[in-house]
């Protein structure tokens, strides 16, 4: 698989990210480095530990890595994530909040999917 079969595997635009990236080169170096990140495993294991604030920096940063490589849809729902442990002080209102499992599960299929994705780059193909 391609860079572009890629973003085509993850329903995400690829002339978006080139847009961004400018070098099918460059969005390939960062991509191969993308699984190394540790913040989705930060975010889940914050949940289980209610450490909210953790959570919050952690879906913060999901957030704003996605939307540099264009990955749009697990974006939108760590930003929700996001705006839901914005206040993480309040722990009453997060754990009662019936959206936020849903959400997690959401952004954790999106997040399986781009890695699985990902791990399906051809490196002889760039």
């Amino acid at each position: 698989m391609n860079i572009k079969e890629f973003y085509d595997f993850i329903g995400e635009d690829y002339n978006e990210v080139i847009g961004r990236l400018r070098l099918e080169s460059r969005v390939y170096k960062y991509l191969m480095k993308y699984p190394e990140d540790k913040n989705f495993d930060m975010l889940l294991n914050a949940m289980k530990d209610k450490n909210y604030e953790e959570a919050f920096r952690a879906a913060h940063t999901i957030k704003g890595t996605s939307l540099n490589f264009s990955f749009n849809g697990l974006a939108a729902v760590t930003s929700e994530i996001t705006e839901k442990l914005r206040h993480f002080e309040n722990t009453e209102a997060i754990e009662s909040d019936p959206d936020l499992n849903r959400l997690l599960m959401e952004a954790g299929e999106k997040y399986v999917n781009i890695i699985t994705g990902i791990n399906q780059i051809d490196p002889v193909e760039q």
